[in-house]
């Protein structure tokens, strides 16, 4: 497990790949956006992407997913704070998404046992054309004192 005082600004973190389909798309958009750019082809067609395109929820949800596998379940987290999200270019159905996580910050509060750390993700698409920017403000723990570990 890695903790607050493991971790350094300009520390990067490789991101897994998902490629996501037209039934996922419709499926998720079916249940939480329902909206014709997300849930209807044809509609889709004629409307400003020329096209189906995922949720923006969508998108995120597979950032989260991609994230914990690759930071989460590695790092001490206790909460995420708050994001910043961006999302600069449309997700097309059968798209893989990947990316990186890069610290920005790293403030450590030994007071509090923790440290606020801001991470700042991209995923890109096939062509590594920027799909989701989100930058993320989270509490990290610091390694337990010996007594802790006792």
């Amino acid at each position: 497990m890695l903790y607050a005082e493991d971790l350094t600004e300009g520390q990067t973190f490789q991101l897994g790949s998902y490629t996501i389909g037209e039934a996922e798309i419709l499926a998720f958009a079916g249940k939480y956006d329902p909206v014709p750019i997300h849930t209807d082809p044809t509609a889709a067609a004629a409307g400003p992407f020329g096209g189906l395109i995922a949720s923006g929820f969508n998108t995120i949800a597979i950032y989260q997913r991609l994230v914990v596998e690759a930071i989460w379940s590695k790092v001490a987290g206790i909460v995420g704070r708050s994001l910043e999200i961006r999302l600069p270019s449309p997700v097309r159905p059968g798209a893989t998404l990947t990316g990186q996580s890069q610290i920005q910050r790293i403030t450590i509060r030994p007071e509090r046992r923790d440290a606020v750390v801001i991470f700042r993700t991209e995923l890109v698409n096939d062509e590594q054309r920027p799909v989701l920017v989100v930058v993320l403000d989270a509490l990290i723990h610091m390694r337990p004192a010996a007594k802790e570990r006792a």
